[in-house]
């Protein structure tokens, strides 16, 4: 998972918040959990455990010895390598007034796939028509598509709301 540009992700919180991640660069599930916290409005702490030693303790104080990351910490409660939905559940028993909107199939997934669908499809009648090239551009196509909204869905639209810990050495 890449740090957000300029250190922070979207800004600083007016107000404390009950939810911090420790995460580190490169994780997967870091950035699936980013995602969905930016999707649900969820404001955090993101605390990169590579650079700040104490959040890299606090892992391996909960984490029976290991670096496993996402782990997070809501309140009290701490979460090792969470899904991103358990996550979300937790805090709408515990902070639900955090969570400004749960959607499982966000619009722009639902047409990522719908579009996919549509030119593999295509794609296949090309090919038994014998257009070859077609079928293979139509292919291209929806790599493209695939892509491109994938890269447009990351983009975390409450991402204003959370905040990167980094501690300088």
């Amino acid at each position: 998972m890449r740090p957000p540009r300029g250190g922070v992700s979207g800004g600083m919180t007016s107000t404390p918040t009950p939810l911090d991640v420790y995460w580190r660069p490169g994780c997967g599930a870091c950035s699936s959990l980013r995602m969905a916290l930016a999707e649900a409005g969820v404001p955090a702490r993101w605390h990169d455990i590579r650079a700040d030693p104490d959040a890299r303790a606090f892992v391996r104080s909960v984490a029976a010895g290991n670096e496993t990351v996402p782990t997070v910490q809501i309140g009290q409660r701490v979460l090792v390598a969470p899904r991103p939905r358990r996550v979300i559940d937790e805090l709408l028993d515990v902070a639900p007034e955090l969570v400004t909107s749960v959607r499982r199939w966000p619009l722009l997934r639902v047409v990522q796939w719908v579009a996919i669908i549509a030119l593999v499809v295509t794609s296949e009648v090309l090919a038994r028509a014998g257009r070859s090239g077609l079928s293979w551009a139509a292919d291209g196509v929806a790599i493209a598509t695939y892509l491109a909204l994938r890269r447009l869905r990351s983009r975390p639209r409450g991402a204003a709301r959370s905040v990167l810990v980094h501690r300088s050495p």
